[in-house]
């Protein structure tokens, strides 16, 4: 399948502002039947989800994280909190509602990226990762490592359309991802919920391939292949 790349948003956007533009986005897709892609990066921070925004001290647990580098932002699809920053690359997929099941949406998700993988000679599969943040059935893993968590959030039909289905998928390409994994388990411990999640659960791109360049500069040729991928350009 070939998408319409959305434009990349202002780097002041917010993480949260990024999340409500997508919403839109959904909206025009469940509308015209278009699928579209986008590709975006945040700064340093955790994303939870509405559920999370109900733990007993979850405003305590976002003032201490602000303090220390943290901040919180919160998503409307499911899972639990993910660390974010930038040496990872998000992948948002808005797609009409056209199956009825979830496993058909996360398969068009995972598609360009385990074709990514295979470029760097990685083969891919999806799987559980037990003590993983944000665990689940469809995560990309490397060698039982994560180094892809996905999400969905589906809107209804209407009146006037079908329906639509965001699939998110966050590809830990660079970066510290064993701190990120310790910082989402501390918003658990700061809000009071019970979730705790284990090191060297996850991985990166970069760890996988041995790169030893640029950070970014391998976060930017990622996102070039990815954008040839999605659009078949």
């Amino acid at each position: 399948m070939l998408y319409t790349l959305l434009p990349p948003l202002p780097t002041r956007h917010t993480p949260d502002q990024i999340l409500t533009e997508e919403q839109g986005w959904l909206r025009d897709c469940a509308r015209d039947g278009q699928p579209r892609a986008h590709l975006w990066q945040a700064p340093q921070c955790l994303i939870v989800t509405r559920k999370d925004t109900r733990l007993p001290r979850y405003q305590a647990a976002c003032e201490q994280l602000a303090r220390e580098g943290w901040p919180v932002h919160v998503r409307d699809s499911g899972g639990t909190a993910v660390p974010h920053g930038p040496g990872i690359l998000n992948l948002s997929l808005l797609l009409p509602r056209t199956a009825a099941d979830l496993a058909h949406y996360y398969r068009l998700l995972g598609a360009p990226l385990l074709a990514l993988l295979g470029e760097h000679g990685l083969e891919g599969s999806y799987d559980f990762v037990p003590g993983s943040f944000c665990d689940g059935q469809y995560n990309l893993v490397i060698e039982g490592r994560k180094v892809t968590g996905t999400a969905q959030r589906w809107l209804a039909p209407g009146q006037d359309h079908g329906g639509a289905v965001l699939a998110q998928a966050m590809l830990l390409v660079a970066g510290d991802v064993n701190e990120g994994t310790r910082m989402a388990s501390r918003f658990y411990e700061l809000a009071g919920g019970e979730l705790r999640f284990l090191p060297d659960t996850s991985t990166t791109l970069a760890h996988c391939i041995g790169w030893r360049g640029s950070e970014e500069q391998l976060v930017a040729q990622v996102q070039r292949r990815l954008q040839a991928r999605l659009t078949g350009n």
